[in-house]
């Protein structure tokens, strides 16, 4: 009896966890079908889904021969609970109204909330229909629970990241850290970790997007397994669950967000070319079959990988091939590769700098460069590709963010390794870098990372301006005027009736008045996004819809204004106005702008509308399907 006893088979935790998350689909189904309108069904997908990314989080870890300890698990939690702290404190120290792109996600939040409620079919219809948009709905699974706990504000939601996006970047971060630890022989291996993971958390841009309820991210999860899985990976033999989580993580970063399909391309030629040159030196040295097996192995999960995924993704793969990007985003093309090497190094920081100083050091003492030169080649392949495109923003650094940790982590194994030497001044470096990171002010118009104490003391007199528009948009003081106009609005719009806001811009636009009081957004359907950036927006024909038309005093223009098309749309209406409209409301922000509430008089003529659209012509001689186009079906449709 003992003999039988002892020969019983148990379960591995890898076996466990996997019949657990079995156990937990099969519990779904059961209650999509048996309770397809409940509101808990939603909330309970997206809580299996993370725990299905925390699973496989740690078996890419388990994949790439990287093991946690107890001294790595500690470490895990205890920066998560300082994450936690961060988040609370920061969000609860500002006034942002999340508008344009950083109230995106809240919106698709909602969404998909709503198309959850009509059934499970609706709800993964509704996801699934999205993945040839530029943003689709794939984040959203995952981050609904604990969102759905919470007030369901902007602030709650960027906080709610911390729950269901921070621990599996956590840890396939530490999994990075160890792993460029092991590749570089690192034998200080406490202050390596300590440093190295500390380092790339606290990097200003890793969180940037995050503190404006941008779950971008998320995308960093794939992009970290990724190079688990390849760093020290040479395709000398086959592994299929290897070659199955590559696939995964590459699919799942292009879902998550668009743009990294410039660090997916940046790194996989940067990777495939690093083989190639390994390959031809084994070939030298007389291993001739090893170096043809590596790029045969290659080539074919290649091939079979690309294939596989457009297939998946053909959607969004036949937009991207069908729509010229490069020309319809031209507007935030600022500059091209120069401003961008620019940001870079301002985004980048001195301090930051002087590490990776001492990781190129490390790397050529141990003749090892693989790591810092597939990083470089990576960081300027991608580049080079973006900026054909436009210029990157605060939370498109994110693309860059994986080449950037390499070289961060192997200037901490520099420091680490050298550390005994000149121990206290570089612990102190180490120290306060870490606090300059985490004091940087996270907001909208961010280029330089710098704490808000050394912008408010140091910015130059030509800032001055930008530095006015920054501190109105990341900390408002107008949120109580803004929400009164919202709320007159509110009140004075019929059923069926619409108003139209001229101002489209980073301190005032149509998005403010309809998300200054999340999770309440009455004014959905009732205020239309406005009309500003060349190439992007459609000549705005819901004005002549609009009962209301709210405009403003001196008109806002933090965007470009040579090329920023509302204020000329404004300029149009100064000089119309007293023919077609009357004042009926007028607010002061109190920073200097009021804003005027004006109600049409007069029907709509075809010579009213031919006006406007002629202020338009250049645009109209390059973009006719989004100008007169689009005003010929409006006046069709309505008679004219």
């Amino acid at each position: 009896m003992s003999t039988i006893l002892s020969e019983k088979k148990t379960f591995s935790p890898w076996a466990k966890g996997g019949i657990g998350l079995g156990a937990g689909a099969l519990l779904l189904v059961l209650v999509g079908l048996l309770f397809p309108t409940a509101a808990a069904f939603f909330p309970l997908v997206s809580l299996w889904c993370s725990c299905v990314l925390f699973y496989g989080a740690l078996w890419v870890l388990h994949t790439a021969g990287v093991e946690l300890d107890f001294f790595h698990r500690a470490a895990i939690i205890a920066f998560w609970a300082g994450a936690v702290l961060y988040f609370y404190w920061a969000l609860g120290r500002r006034q942002f109204i999340y508008a344009w792109d950083y109230v995106n996600y809240i919106q698709k939040q909602f969404n998909t909330e709503a198309a959850f409620a009509l059934g499970p079919v609706a709800g993964f219809k509704y996801i699934i229909s999205t993945f040839s948009e530029d943003y689709t709905n794939f984040i959203t699974l995952f981050t609904e629970f604990p969102f759905c706990l919470t007030a369901k504000t902007g602030d709650s939601y960027a906080f709610a990241q911390v729950f269901c996006v921070l621990p599996s970047l956590m840890l396939m971060l530490a999994g990075l850290t160890i792993k460029i630890g092991q590749i570089l022989e690192v034998k200080n291996k406490f202050w390596y970790f300590i440093i190295g993971f500390s380092w790339v958390l606290t990097y200003p841009f890793l969180r940037m997007s995050a503190m404006l309820a941008q779950p971008d991210w998320f995308g960093l999860i794939f992009a970290f397994a990724i190079l688990l899985l390849t760093l020290d990976y040479r395709f000398e033999k086959l592994e299929p669950g290897r070659f199955v989580l590559i696939f995964l993580a590459t699919a799942a970063i292009i879902l998550s967000r668009r743009w990294y399909l410039y660090f997916v391309v940046g790194y996989y030629f940067s990777y495939a070319l690093l083989l190639f040159v390994s390959s031809a030196k084994l070939a030298k040295q007389g291993q001739k079959g090893l170096a043809l097996r590596r790029v045969r192995n290659l080539i074919l999960f290649g091939v079979c990988a690309m294939a596989a995924m457009v297939v998946l993704l053909w959607p969004m793969v036949s937009k991207i091939l069908a729509f010229n990007y490069s020309d319809r985003y031209s507007y935030y093309n600022v500059g091209g590769i120069a401003v961008e090497l620019y940001y870079h190094a301002m985004r980048t920081g001195l301090l930051n700098l002087i590490l990776i100083l001492f990781g190129l050091w490390l790397c050529v003492k141990r003749k090892k460069p693989s790591l810092p030169v597939l990083a470089l080649c990576e960081l300027m392949l991608s580049m080079l590709l973006f900026t054909r495109v436009q210029n990157s923003g605060s939370h498109q650094m994110l693309l860059y963010v994986p080449a950037y940790v390499i070289l961060f982590l192997c200037g901490a194994a520099g420091l680490a390794e050298s550390i005994e030497h000149f121990k206290i001044p570089k612990l102190c470096f180490w120290v306060f870098t870490l606090l300059f990171a985490v004091s940087v002010r996270c907001s909208p118009l961010t280029v330089m990372a710098l704490p808000e104490f050394v912008i408010h003391a140091f910015h130059p007199a030509d800032l001055a301006e930008y530095q006015r528009l920054d501190e109105l948009t990341y900390d408002r003081k107008d949120k109580p005027q803004i929400q009164a106009m919202a709320q007159w609005l509110v009140e004075h719009l019929g059923e069926g009736e619409v108003a139209y806001m001229i101002p489209d811009d980073m301190l005032y636009n149509p998005g403010h008045l309809r998300n200054c009081d999340l999770p309440n957004h009455a004014l959905d359907g009732k205020l239309p996004d406005s009309f500003s950036v060349p190439g992007t927006h459609y000549f705005p024909t819901g004005f002549f819809d609009a009962r209301y038309v709210v405009t403003a005093d001196p008109f806002p223009l933090s965007l470009a204004p040579d090329t920023e098309l509302g204020h000329r749309f404004n300029a149009v209406f100064l000089q119309l106005r007293e023919t077609t409209h009357q004042q009926v409301a007028t607010f002061d922000m109190g920073n200097g702008t009021v804003f005027t509430i004006w109600e049409r008089t007069t029907p709509v003529t075809r010579e009213e509308v031919e006006t406007y659209l002629h202020e338009f012509d250049a645009e109209n001689a390059k973009y006719p399907e989004m100008f007169s186009s689009v005003v010929e079906n409006w006046l069709a449709v309505h008679g004219l």
